[in-house]
């Protein structure tokens, strides 16, 4: 399988859960912040083939998180690939056929964003 696109990224992911057993009242905001927020932005890598898109945590995150999962979305399941503002780093949304999405932020976004929609069967991209 080749990768077209490998990035350092943190992905918002909506069921992370910091594990309790780290203790601390840091445990206790950052699982406040994940509730307000819907989620948490947790640091991995994404890679896109010419078939899907997949993130997977890094070993830290790996460590510190409850159940923290991998994502795996097939191609034929996004309906298009956008960039929004995010600070320091843009924010690459990626819009479900189902209506969800998935997102994740990562330096050069624009570039990833451009990139993937050319892989997707459809080559759409939204502004």
């Amino acid at each position: 399988m080749t990768i077209y696109i490998k990035k350092l990224c943190n992905a918002f992911i909506t069921d992370a859960i910091v594990s309790r057993r780290l203790g601390g009242a840091a445990v206790q905001q950052v699982g406040a912040i994940g509730s307000l927020m819907g989620g948490l932005w947790v640091g991995g890598t994404v890679t896109v083939s010419a078939h899907a898109l997949d993130w997977v945590p890094n070993l830290m995150n790996k460590a510190v998180h409850d159940n923290l999962q991998p994502v795996h979305i097939p191609l034929a399941e996004v309906r298009a690939v956008r960039r929004v503002f995010g600070i320091l780093t843009g924010i690459v949304v990626v819009e479900l056929v189902d209506g969800g999405e998935f997102r994740f932020r990562c330096f050069n976004a624009r570039g990833v964003a451009e990139n993937m929609s050319d892989l997707l069967p459809s080559h759409v991209m939204s502004a």
